[in-house]
This record gives structure tokens, C-alpha cells and sequence, in this order.
């Protein structure tokens, strides 16, 4: 959760683009550090900055809990004036804020622009749900994909059958599989990516039996796992991998920490 704040008139004091979620107070001096010279700009005076204003563990995630403490902190730091706070879309958070800005509203000149921008959506969240439904419309071929890649992992048997499968397709490429992580799509993303390099090592173990045991055999939950990948979900995830490298850039662009991303998302998107 991120929260822009304002300073109060006569301050000298930045901009703050805090987290209140995770937070523990910076207290570094500026003097003698080369760092922080560098982030005023030519007139003396100092561009935005960010800071960590608290880490708590809170003992629930309901939004009139997450709002107290948001005040709370906002309130330990001598914050009065907020102009937005940066969220992702759970209804919590919808609660959160609206106790938050019922809180500023008591305060004279608490919200910058009487709080028009003070509920922002998190750019990079909603992006993520865009894509993760994208993906349910291959989920068969990435679980057959998916399970693919686990056989050579598995056991260094395995991994041995796999490399002299590579030798014989003539697969040069240092790439590593790797295993997605199933709630994370930029993961899957990357599986997928390195996979398909390896395609053809993959075709040639369909002649395998130890490989087609494995798939007829491998229980999940008790259930039989999807499998081997066809043709056909090799070609699905071929064309869902360029969509996807497009979302990746995106959400890594704007994603970014150490420099500002609320003016690039229009232009990305």
C-alpha cells in the first residue's frame, strides 16, 4: 500500500511515497551522504523521496482494522495531508480508504484537492487480473507443460534421459527449465519461454517409456496429471508467450521501485 503525502505548508520537508504496510523509520541523516545530494535538484530544493513508515503485523485484514492502523501511523508521524494512496482492488482496502479519508476530512485541508485522486487503483494489479484470465483459456496446455517440465527435474535419472534427448534435437541452449509458481502468471510466463526452447528434446521423449509411465502413472490429489503436450499445446502457448512478453515488460516497467511509475503506465498500456 503505497501513500503520497503532502507536507504541510512551511515545511521543508519531500515528498513522501511511503509504505504503510511494511515500514520501519528512516532516520539516515542527509548530511555527507552523495546519494541523497544527488535527488535535489539544481535549485537546492528536494524532488519527491520515499520512505518506509511502518512495519506492523496486523491481526486482521479487514478493511476497518487495516484503516485504524493506516491512521494510526499516519498520526504517530505528524501526517496531516495526504494526497493519494496506491492500492491493489480486494474490497478491504475499498473500507480501509474510506475510513482513512472520513479521518482526513475532519482535518482542516486534510486532502489535497478535496480528495478527487485519493483512491488510486494499483496499475500493475489490475494487469494481473487481465492476464490471469487470459491464461485460464489455456490451462490445459500449461498443465501439460507444466508436468512436462517437472519429469526431467524429478531425478537425476530423469535429468540424464533429458540431456541426451537435447543432444539428439542439437539444442545448444544454456537455458534452465524452471517451475512456475501457479498464483504468480509472470512466473508461468518464464516456464512457458524456456520450455518452448526446449520442444523438440520434449518430442523426442513422447518415444520414451519411462516418460509416457510417468504420465500415465503420476497422481495428483489422486487424480491422473494432464499430459504429455501435444502438438497443439505447444502452438497455444507459442502465441500466448508473445502476449504474455508484452504484459511482462509492462508490469515490470511500472513496477519499478527506485523511480517513479505513475507517469508511465498510460503510455505502456
Amino acid at each position: 500500500m503505497e501513500v503520497n503525502v503532502n507536507p504541510s505548508a512551511g515545511q521543508d520537508v519531500p515528498t513522501i511515497e511511503s509504505t504503510a504496510e511494511n515500514a520501519v523509520p528512516n532516520d539516515e541523516s542527509e548530511e555527507g551522504n552523495p546519494e541523497k545530494t544527488k535527488k535535489r535538484g539544481r535549485s537546492g530544493k528536494k524532488t519527491s523521496d520515499k520512505r518506509i513508515l511502518s512495519f506492523i503485523q496486523v491481526p486482521s485484514h479487514k478493511g476497518e482494522i487495516l484503516g485504524k492502523e493506516l491512521i494510526a501511523c499516519l498520526h504517530d508521524w505528524g501526517i496531516d495531508k495526504v494526497f493519494c494512496v496506491t492500492v491493489d482492488n480486494a474490497s478491504s482496502n475499498d473500507v480501509a480508504l474510506k475510513k482513512l479519508k472520513s479521518d482526513l476530512q475532519e482535518k482542516k485541508r486534510g486532502l489535497v484537492l478535496d480528495g478527487e485522486m485519493f483512491h488510486m487503483r494499483g496499475c500493475a494489479h489490475i494487469l494481473n487480473l487481465v492476464v490471469c484470465d487470459g491464461l485460464k483459456e489455456i490451462s490445459h496446455a500449461i498443465s501439460c507443460i507444466r508436468n512436462a517440465v517437472r519429469y526431467p527435474r524429478s531425478s537425476t535419472a530423469r535429468l540424464k534421459r533429458f540431456k541426451e534427448s537435447c543432444k539428439e534435437a542439437n539444442i545448444e541452449s544454456r537455458a534452465l527449465l524452471c517451475l512456475d509458481v501457479s498464483t504468480r502468471w509472470n512466473s508461468t510466463f518464464l516456464m512457458l519461454e524456456a520450455a518452448l526452447k526446449f520442444k523438440k528434446a520434449f518430442e523426442i521423449l513422447d518415444g520414451d517409456v519411462n516418460y509416457t509411465k510417468y504420465f500415465e502413472e503420476e497422481r495428483v490429489n489422486g487424480k491422473k496429471i494432464d499430459g504429455p503436450p501435444i502438438h497443439h499445446d505447444w502452438e497455444k502457448a507459442q502465441v500466448f508467450v508473445k502476449f504474455l512478453k508484452t504484459f511482462y515488460k509492462v508490469t515490470t516497467r511500472i513496477s519499478g521501485s527506485l523511480y517513479v511509475t505513475s507517469n508511465l503506465f498510460f503510455k505502456e498500456i
